[in-house]
């Protein structure tokens, strides 16, 4: 995408921080791409920055769903580039920050998501199995059908 900066890397290593000091200086605002922040009530552990720390500069996609939605990749990436489309139409420069490579990359690399619904009871299948396995076995699965 043009005119879109991103900044990434593991909780903790100053990307709010400097997001917010670049915003600052060249008119940004910031959209989230950690699938935690995204989160209303996990606040802690997520490094999700106070209003203080904003620095004043506007976040986006901050405390947008609870954990018992349902919230997939292609909501997400829909919902972000919605939001970069509103910061640009206002003259400001927006920065995707976080830690979710897979979201920032789905949003960078314009993935094609398709649009299927949740599988209700495959989900509750594969959490009975793994209730009585292990999630060790359903790991060993996955990675199977990885390498096939």
């Amino acid at each position: 995408m043009d005119h879109l900066i991103a900044i990434v890397g593991p909780t903790g290593s100053g990307k709010s921080d400097l997001a917010v000091a670049l915003a600052q200086a060249f008119g940004g605002e910031i959209i989230s791409a950690d699938s935690r922040q995204l989160m209303r009530y996990l606040d802690i552990g997520t490094a999700k920055p106070s209003l203080d720390e904003r620095g004043g500069v506007p976040h986006h996609l901050f405390d947008i769903t609870t954990p018992d939605q349902d919230f997939n990749l292609a909501d997400y990436q829909r919902l972000a580039y919605e939001t970069v489309d509103d910061i640009r139409v206002r003259g400001r420069l927006p920065f995707l920050v976080g830690g979710s490579g897979l979201y920032v990359r789905a949003v960078l690399e314009g993935w094609q998501i398709p649009k299927v619904q949740p599988d209700r009871a495959l989900r509750t299948i594969l959490e009975e199995r793994a209730h009585i396995e292990g999630g060790e076995a359903l790991y060993r699965q996955l990675k199977e059908l990885d390498a096939a």
